[in-house]
């Protein structure tokens, strides 16, 4: 959608982020417009979660946003192999679905959630968690969306500047609806959230394939294997949670991002209070630190002996 730098603003002696419209899409219409509906659309939020526009700028020809300058990294880039300790998973994960919460609030649908598009602050920033890269948002015309008995109209252009049954956004992320060039709505953002959950959880994606098309064919008809099957260490609550965001059924799928947020919220406080959390055993399973010795040679084997330790 852009190429991004670090730029140096002179008067107000700050470093912010310019991203440019890349040069061959100066003449495009439909990208230029998307491009200023990013910048629209981040214009339109005031979330400590979203990236911060500064301004539209065209100079020369060229066309590019003045933006809030993240210092960190990706959590594309932060991912380990096993997937995030599960605190930090919960720090990550509720700061990005109260983000999303306000964006649909404004009638906004981000359409290519991914972890190349959270941001982890670092430094003087640590702890800091961004959504960025609008630049697929969708606007909706809805009547409003509801916040606390009020309702909020987004000002911004609703004119679709695509067609219905065109793919946008990162494959491996979609939802079914998107991966099949459906009608969606902010829903299909809850199941992208969902894909990023399992991925932070368990260091794997839900969906694979060898091409774009067996990874859409995944999307639409494969139920993965639960977090909790994977690493049974995580709590069922959460097994739980990612398993209704990744609900093929948008009735059954989270409605809103406030309810994917509120149980994330919920969950993370009970394992505050250190209540238990753990997946229950599958029958004939042994308890975390459980030593069971094979058997020896002549058929004599040596009994389990039991190192549990119950916290």
């Amino acid at each position: 959608m852009g190429e991004v730098y670090k730029a140096r603003d002179p008067r107000l002696n700050r470093f912010v982020a310019l991203k440019l419209l890349p040069a061959a899409s100066v003449n495009d219409a439909e990208r230029r417009e998307r491009f200023e509906r990013e910048a629209q659309a981040v214009a339109a939020l005031n979330h400590p979660g979203i990236v911060t526009i500064h301004s539209v700028e065209e100079a020369d020809g060229q066309f590019f946003l003045t933006m809030e300058l993240v210092d960190g990294r990706s959590l594309a880039d932060a991912l380990p192999p096993a997937g995030l300790p599960l605190d930090r998973l919960m720090k990550i994960a509720i700061p990005v679905a109260d983000a999303i919460a306000a964006a649909h609030q404004k009638g906004i649908t981000h359409r290519d959630l991914k972890p190349a598009n959270i941001m982890l602050g670092e430094g003087e920033h640590d702890g800091r968690v961004k959504v960025l890269d609008f630049g697929l948002a969708k606007l909706t015309d809805a009547p409003g969306a509801a916040m606390g008995g009020a309702t909020f109209l987004t000002a911004l252009p609703t004119t679709p500047i695509t067609g219905e049954g065109r793919i946008l956004g990162t494959v491996a992320y979609m939802s079914p609806e998107q991966a099949e060039g459906k009608p969606i709505d902010a829903r299909s953002d809850l199941f992208s959230l969902g894909v990023i959950l399992y991925e932070m959880a368990t260091g794997r994606r839900p969906f694979t394939g060898d091409t774009n098309v067996s990874v859409i064919s995944s999307i639409v008809k494969d139920t993965p294997k639960s977090v909790t099957e994977l690493n049974p260490s995580l709590p069922r609550d959460l097994g739980r949670i990612i398993r209704r965001a990744l609900s093929k059924d948008l009735e059954r799928r989270y409605q809103t991002a406030k309810d994917l947020r509120n149980d994330l919220e919920e969950l993370k406080a009970s394992l505050d209070s250190g209540e238990p959390q753990t997946a229950p055993m599958a029958s004939g399973s042994l308890p975390a630190g459980a030593v069971a010795a094979a058997p020896r040679h002549g058929g004599l084997t040596i009994g389990i002996v039991w190192a549990a330790i119950w916290t």
